[in-house]
């Protein structure tokens, strides 16, 4: 082997060794970062981000900031920020009594982890075993409800609506024949300027648009009582992509029920 060759072989080598510590030097930097960012955090400094323009909670001892995720969640703004600047673990293990948030919720929560909690307590483990389902005799049953205003409510179409600060959020159509539900739709499903109706199978909220379509499969053939069923959302749907029932504000769904029932019969059959 000539000498230029073998200066060459050497000069590749070395090349390769060069590469390869700066990689490894690369990745080490980049691991110290990604330590650095994660800095441990005070309860002072928790307790300090508490708002929409910063929002921050701990759960199982480590910090999320959430404040750009509070817009796309489906729930009203009310339900995040009650849990910002503290410690959320209770209410993630409990996003219904004794129902966790699900698993695809956790991955997504991964990526607004900036910290961990000082003194924080122990990790809370996930229920092995849900909750057992809430005893009916817990609220009043629905022919009872419907007695508040009672009448009888004759067969035909009925429309009806729900909305909040002048802003229609529900509007539902259902066609009544002997105080049973059948052909129940909906006209217009809205939340936060997001249309459901209009929403596609890859967009992150269609979930809850599945869950809507659940409750109208649920109401079809069965007695006008059922609708308040809808007080327990949770009990009526599934859990679909990380939503959860009761995310679908069923209370809103009962007063565009109701809101029906009192105008009486839109169409005749």
């Amino acid at each position: 082997m000539s000498m230029n060759r073998i200066a060459y072989t050497a000069f590749v080598a070395f090349c390769a060794v060069i590469a390869t510590l700066w990689a490894v030097s690369v990745l080490v930097a980049e691991n110290r970062e990604t330590d650095d960012d994660r800095r441990l955090i005070t309860q002072q400094e928790l307790a300090a981000n508490d708002s929409l323009e910063s929002c921050w909670k701990a759960i199982d001892g480590k910090v999320y900031d959430v404040t750009e995720y509070i817009p796309r969640h489906p729930t009203s703004e009310d339900v995040m920020l009650e849990w910002c600047g503290r410690d959320a673990t209770e209410g993630w293990y409990n996003k219904t009594p004794g129902r966790p948030h699900s698993a695809r919720a956790a991955s997504m929560l991964e990526q607004y982890l900036i910290g961990e909690l000082a003194d924080a307590p122990a990790p809370t483990a996930q229920p092995e075993e849900p909750a057992p389902a809430p005893d009916p005799a817990a609220h009043p049953q629905g022919r009872v409800l419907l007695g508040l205003s009672p009448g009888t409510y004759l067969d035909g179409r009925y429309r009806g609506m729900f909305s909040d600060r002048g802003a229609i959020q529900v509007n539902i159509q259902f066609d009544l024949r002997d105080h049973h539900f059948h052909n129940v739709r909906f006209r217009y499903l809205s939340y936060r300027d997001v249309d459901y109706l209009a929403l596609e199978e890859h967009e992150e909220l269609y979930a809850v648009m599945r869950q809507h379509r659940q409750i109208v499969e649920y109401l079809e053939g069965r007695p006008l009582s059922a609708m308040f069923d809808l007080y327990a959302p949770e009990n009526v749907v599934d859990d679909i992509d990380g939503f959860t029932g009761a995310t679908l504000r069923g209370n809103k769904l009962i007063s565009a029920i109701r809101d029906a029932l009192n105008r009486g019969v839109y169409q005749w059959p």
